[in-house]
């Protein structure tokens, strides 16, 4: 029998884009759309997730968690202290999205931070080896077709293929009613413990680790999602899958332009992320390309054929340190508490 190779092939890319339109769908179903058999994709997924190439996850919406905002940290260090701030950062529950760029001087961080507690906010800005602190709260993500594309090999999955993933798309092997209106509790945190750890856990694990049902876990997954109190992401491994030039941009937009910038920025499958937030700067992109030819490539014809942006700052990131909840060590994605 032929060995599979390390490195992710055309079979492995086609799971991955699959997973990042549906993260949670059955291997079967999975199977059926790219054509191999269900034990080949649960044994590539499988593989892919133990040597570190892809974990799946759930993430919380701190919209819908009372009294909590989210922000973004740009934090200027004295030299060769960067690594150990960014490690230390990248252990909290309350962070995400960790790189260390701007020629190894400056960290940017996602954070969560609740109501009068202020967190981050207040100390890092103490601290001895901090230079430079900007917060930079998000006031709205951006959403546009860019979240359902698989920008970072191309197109695995044909447009067939991707319709018959995200119309089967369900969280859920049943519906369960949903109330608009529900937020995330305090009870939640088991289960969104869990579903950090493992995106794909099965409704048995989950019961085991909430103390509930299958039946109690399945209804408040569907509707926690139902409402996007919670979402299924991928924390993947960028260099492993041709991904070797990011970078933060910081636009400058006329405010009368911001929402239409935003959403057609949004449509930019070389955007993982797009949001309007406070300070000079107006809005802020994560940028995924594959090289930095590639990414000139896009800032001097896509960006710039957008009316109403004033100036773009941007800022490679050299070292991606965490990302949504996952670490990222030589590369590959690592758990941060084992």
């Amino acid at each position: 029998m032929a060995t599979e190779s390390r490195g992710p092939d055309h079979i492995d890319r086609q799971i991955l884009h699959a997973l990042h339109l549906s993260p949670r769908a059955p291997f079967a179903r999975v199977a059926s759309v790219i054509g191999v058999s269900e034990q080949t994709v649960a044994r590539r997924y499988q593989r892919m997730r133990g040597t570190g190439i892809v974990r799946v996850l759930a993430r919380p919406d701190p919209s819908k968690m009372p009294g909590t905002t989210y922000w973004t940290l740009r934090i200027g260090c004295r030299p060769g202290t960067a690594p150990a701030l960014a490690d230390a950062l990248a252990r909290r529950g309350d962070t995400a999205w960790i790189s260390i760029g701007a020629g190894g001087a400056e960290i940017t961080c996602s954070a969560i931070v609740s109501a009068g507690q202020g967190g981050l906010l207040h100390h890092l800005p103490r601290a001895s080896n901090v230079l430079t602190f900007s917060a930079h709260q998000i006031l709205h993500r951006f959403a546009g077709r860019g979240e359902v594309d698989w920008a970072a090999t191309g197109h695995e999955l044909d447009a067939g293929q991707q319709a018959a993933l995200i119309e089967g798309a369900t969280v859920l092997g049943h519906a369960a009613p949903l109330d608009s209106g529900a937020r995330i509790e305090p009870d939640d945190q088991p289960l969104l413990d869990a579903l950090a750890r493992d995106g794909r856990a099965s409704w048995a694990s989950l019961a085991e680790a909430t103390g509930w049902t299958q039946r109690q876990v399945a209804q408040r997954v569907a509707t926690l999602t139902g409402n996007g109190a919670i979402f299924f992401d991928l924390d993947v491994a960028d260099t492993a899958i041709g991904i070797h030039a990011s970078a933060n941009l910081w636009f400058t937009i006329a405010p009368a332009h911001l929402a239409e910038v935003g959403a057609r920025l949004a449509d930019h499958p070389q955007l993982s992320f797009a949001a309007a937030v406070t300070g000079s700067a107006n809005l802020m992109a994560a940028a995924r390309c594959r090289d930095a030819a590639a990414l000139y490539r896009y800032l001097t014809t896509e960006v710039a054929a957008i009316d109403g942006i004033h100036s773009v700052e941007t800022v490679p990131q050299l070292t991606r340190v965490k990302q949504a909840h996952f670490l990222i060590e030589n590369g590959m994605v690592r758990d941060p508490y084992a």
